[in-house]
């Protein structure tokens, strides 16, 4: 009879709850860690990712914690992320970072500097959403200033 893998519980910022395998957890550092030191008795709270953004979060782990190819793994990630706005990369990008997932945070870090490749600053503004907090006479002083980085 197989052995019933060792399973934690995680907790969204909305309070949403997956119970997920151990060693998927495990390819997060900070969950990791957290495992390591014995605190997983409980339900681990990850206070700053919410339910959407974990439930992708855990495909990613799902897609990365067994065999496959490398192409079959990139394949999937496309599918994954297949659709999404810029601004929700951000979203899981954060994610990424707080559960240090490194192979997340370089394939989000890679889409979204695609994105905004060869972009003008206000067509990368908009994306974003990023409020422009200079008056055009303050712009063009820092575009004089700083001629060499154009």
């Amino acid at each position: 009879m197989a052995a019933v893998p060792k399973t934690v519980t995680l907790v969204s910022s909305d309070g949403e709850r997956f119970v997920i395998a151990e060693t998927l957890a495990k390819q997060s550092i900070t969950i990791g860690n957290i495992i390591d030191d014995g605190c997983c008795d409980a339900p681990i709270p990850i206070p700053n990712v919410t339910g959407k953004v974990l439930t992708t979060v855990i495909e990613y782990l799902k897609n990365h914690g067994g065999g496959g190819s490398n192409a079959e793994k990139e394949k999937k990630d496309e599918e994954l992320f297949r659709g999404v706005a810029v601004k929700e990369h951000l979203e899981y990008a954060t994610a990424a970072g707080y559960l240090d997932i490194k192979g997340l945070v370089d394939l989000l870090s890679k889409k979204i500097a695609n994105t905004i490749k060869n972009k003008a600053v206000g067509e990368i503004r908009s994306i974003f959403g990023i409020e422009n907090d200079y008056t055009a006479a303050e712009e063009e002083e820092i575009r004089e200033q700083y001629a060499w980085a154009q």
